[in-house]
């Protein structure tokens, strides 16, 4: 009788799995939540990559007339996350054009989280600082970046933060209303990855504002080589030579 060894099997699976472009897709995932958590929490009541909550705050704020305070949070994050949209969005295209690398906005991506852990360490933002706008600027704009090249270059039903066509889909498309329901397990798992981030999140606030930023950093540090070498399931495998 053969005996699996649980070591040697979890080495397997690791080893399978991390090259794959999906696996970092889920991890980016899980940072999602813990920046928004900090933003909305920490940072005045904006958010980093949720522009649907933005763009609503924005306008219960024009139209009640109340809250004006809260203003420039939205609008910063707005215009930062266009900004780094915009830039993702040229990455894309250029490297798409040119027939080079399409993922190398995720580096840049890395390199905005890195700046704005850098910050959240030095200066101990409040929401009312400029530490703290420039640093709600950082998130979202690295969080446009993200949306941008994970629009072009995603991965179907495998939402990294936007969840309500996620949401939807689980259970439009179950067994119960007599849907096939394909891939419930990339639509649910993105759901469970944002929810658990942003509740971790929220509970390392009470830490202080950098140490959620500290784990997206790291965690998206982890996530850079199945995001920049990783192969997607829908991609031939290479031609040998």
């Amino acid at each position: 009788m053969r005996i699996s060894n649980p070591t040697y099997s979890a080495t397997r699976w690791a080893r399978r799995h991390v090259g794959e472009y999906h696996t970092g897709l889920y991890m980016i995932t899980s940072i999602c939540g813990l920046i928004d958590a900090v933003c909305f929490l920490a940072l005045g009541g904006a958010f980093a990559e949720m522009m649907t909550g933005n763009l609503l705050l924005l306008a219960l704020t024009v139209g009640t007339g109340t809250h004006f305070s809260n203003m420039d949070h939205y609008l910063t994050a707005i215009v930062a996350f266009t900004f780094g949209a915009l830039l993702g969005g040229y990455i894309v295209n250029a490297a798409r054009q040119s027939g080079r690398y399409q993922r190398v906005g995720y580096v840049v991506e890395w390199f905005a989280l890195v700046c704005a852990c850098v910050l959240a360490l030095t200066t101990g933002p409040r929401p009312d600082s400029w530490s703290g706008i420039a640093l709600v600027s950082m998130l979202a704009f690295s969080m446009g970046i993200q949306n941008a090249i994970v629009r072009s270059y995603g991965i179907q039903d495998l939402a990294t933060n936007v969840m309500t066509m996620t949401y939807t889909a689980i259970f439009a498309d179950s067994h119960f209303v007599k849907g096939n329901n394909p891939r419930w397990q990339r639509r649910v798992g993105s759901v469970l990855l944002f929810f658990t981030s942003a509740v971790i999140g929220a509970l390392l606030l009470h830490f202080g504002v950098a140490v959620p930023l500290i784990l997206a950093t790291t965690i998206f540090t982890l996530a850079l080589y199945p995001l920049l070498f990783g192969r997607r399931h829908d991609e031939a495998p290479a031609p040998k030579h």
